[in-house]
């Protein structure tokens, strides 16, 4: 099932906004777009959503207006290939149906404090890390109430051949699964399944002998009929994969006969155990998590605050960001775990990455990467929506191997077919050399290949090298002019040869001048010429993230929204004019 389509309207700076996209289950799908596009929006969008309908806090107004009515939709297609439309607003909410959410954003808020002196009030600001609820509800305080004494009597005769499992209520594959499975415990108790299991311990009952004797008669005798019975099968499947210290299938049919005797005798108290047993094994898991993110000096804990299980964290001045930061989302992570239980979930983290240095990115990614796992295995679909303003083609900040990227600023600005073509076939072994030496780089010398471009198709004047920096020129002079219709591609090969020109006519001596155009990247021929006494103003370097990002083309993939964002800067725009100055 893939996500195709999302659409929002009037929700925090988005008045409407379509976004058309290709999301694929299970696997880290990351939305780029610059600061102030509107992505805390798209997780805003999210965040509104009840279950019954889309409700915007007062904050998330579009243009502060509440009669400005929001609507979240979202299109998908099955895996027939039909396409399905859900709509959410503020009456009703079709995405619940069929998707889970859960948003993970930044929890740093302002915080002012009003202090009197001298009879004015004065306020200071200071930053705050707001409590990360882990648990919205603590469930009340319940046991299973199992007694394997009681057990035994009540299963007769031969009851010692009952494993005791006192330990099931600590196992978290159990106690997790049995909650999923609660009508399975019904069909047992159906009047055909419950005879069958009442003739078989009757039969055992009949026998004689030691425990040792009788598991190995039930073993070889009654194993079948135990199978027979597919929901008490269905069970001691459960137990088999817990960490219950039972291995053989005959034992874990014992031990399931015991679950459902205890599940039967009183379902509402066995359903409040197993929330509350879960409720405890979180709480541990939860601790565990925080215990090994910790570094600092302070306690970071889980604690029961009004029926909440909640982590507070110290003042700033006592953690450090990067601590703070990757703490707050594992746990948040952790969270959106234990949440998003649907057969389709979607998980929406805005911006967290982008602030967490090398060791904590990896461990973030590290974690999504294993809830990704988890969901596969579980026939589950997860779909990870990343919102970063930070371009993964030039910041390598984001390493899963299996990322898909999407902008979401996308441009109607075009380029020249012949540029992209060019960029295509830039590789093409009878181009190959000059393509990058000579057009794509500054070079003194001029190129003759037209014969070569005619035959790849390229465009054949360009294989002059004036031809072709006559018109990223000329695409460079309309930018700088503000003109609408320029050329993004060729205005960064434009930029990148007048960087490298001016640096190329400072060098000292003819053997310097090899060498600089032999060397690959711009960014080293900038320093070896200032290692031989150029002056290179430090902007040149700063905008590598213009001529290096639009000098090659990566099929599959929108190149000229991230380049043509970036141009539309105004302080971009006048450094370009300054290096057209040289």
């Amino acid at each position: 099932m893939t996500i195709k389509k999302i659409e929002i309207r009037n929700i925090k700076g988005i008045e409407e906004k379509s976004f058309e996209l290709d999301i694929l289950p299970n696997r880290p799908s990351l939305l780029v777009a610059p600061n102030g596009f509107g992505k805390s929006s798209f997780a805003a969008a999210f965040l509104s959503l009840l279950q019954n309908r889309l409700s915007v806090h007062e904050d998330n107004y579009h243009k502060s207006d509440a009669d400005l009515a929001p609507e979240l939709r979202i299109e998908y297609e099955d895996d027939a290939g039909q396409l399905h439309s859900l709509t959410a607003d503020g009456v009703k909410n079709d995405i619940h149906q069929h998707f889970a959410w859960f948003v993970i954003n930044n929890q740093i808020k302002a915080k002012g404090i009003g202090r009197n002196f001298g009879g004015r009030n004065v306020v200071s600001a200071s930053i705050a890390v707001e409590p990360v609820v882990l648990i919205e509800t603590i469930p009340a305080q319940e046991s299973f109430g199992y007694n394997y004494t009681q057990q035994k009597r009540n299963f007769g005769t031969n009851g010692k051949v009952l494993p005791n499992i006192t330990g099931l209520s600590n196992s978290p594959n159990f106690v997790k699964s049995i909650g999923n499975n609660f009508d399975v415990l019904d069909r047992i108790g159906q009047v055909r399944n419950n005879q069958k299991i009442s003739n078989l311990i009757a039969d055992i009952n009949r026998q004689s002998g030691s425990a040792n004797q009788l598991l190995i008669w039930i073993q070889a005798n009654k194993l079948g009929e135990f199978e027979s019975v597919e929901p008490l099968k269905q069970i001691a499947e459960l137990i088999l994969s817990s960490n219950l210290d039972i291995a053989d299938r005959h034992i874990a049919y014992l031990a399931a006969i015991q679950i459902e005797c205890l599940y039967s005798a009183d379902k509402p108290k066995f359903k409040r155990a197993q929330k509350y047993a879960n409720y405890k094994i979180e709480k541990i898991q939860y601790s565990q998590m925080l215990t090994a993110f910790n570094t600092s000096w302070c306690a970071i804990v889980p604690k029961e605050k009004d029926r909440k299980l909640v982590v507070e964290f110290p003042h700033a001045k006592h953690i450090s960001n990067g601590q703070r930061d990757v703490i707050t989302f594992v746990a948040l992570l952790h969270r959106a775990q234990n949440r998003l239980r649907g057969k389709n979930s979607i998980l929406i983290i805005d911006e967290v990455f982008d602030y967490l240095d090398d060791a904590n990115l990896v461990a973030a990614q590290y974690y999504i990467t294993k809830m990704i796992d988890l969901y596969k295995e579980e026939g589950k679909r997860l779909y990870p929506l990343i919102l970063t303003h930070l371009n993964p083609h030039y910041f390598k900040n984001f390493v899963f191997s299996k990322q898909k990227i999407y902008h979401l600023d996308k441009r109607e600005i075009q380029s020249n077919p012949a540029m992209i073509k060019l960029l295509r076939k830039r590789n093409e072994p009878s181009i190959k050399g000059d393509v990058s030496k000579y057009l794509l780089h500054y070079h003194p010398d001029d190129i003759n290949r037209r014969q070569e471009f005619e035959a790849l198709d390229v465009k054949a004047t360009w294989g002059e090298g004036q031809n072709f920096d006559a018109f990223v020129n000329e695409e460079c002079r309309k930018y700088v002019n503000s003109e609408d219709d320029f050329d993004p591609l060729a205005v960064c090969c434009a930029v990148r040869k007048l960087i490298e020109k001016h640096a190329y006519r400072q060098l000292p001596t003819q053997g310097d001048c090899v060498t600089f155009v032999a060397t690959f990247k711009t960014r080293k021929k900038l320093e070896f010429a200032e290692s031989v006494g150029a002056s290179i103003p430090e902007y040149f370097y700063l905008l590598g993230v213009i001529y290096n990002e639009g000098m090659h083309w990566r099929e599959g993939q929108d190149n000229l929204s991230p380049i043509a964002a970036k141009l539309e800067n105004s302080t971009i725009r006048s450094i370009v004019c300054q290096v057209q100055q040289f």
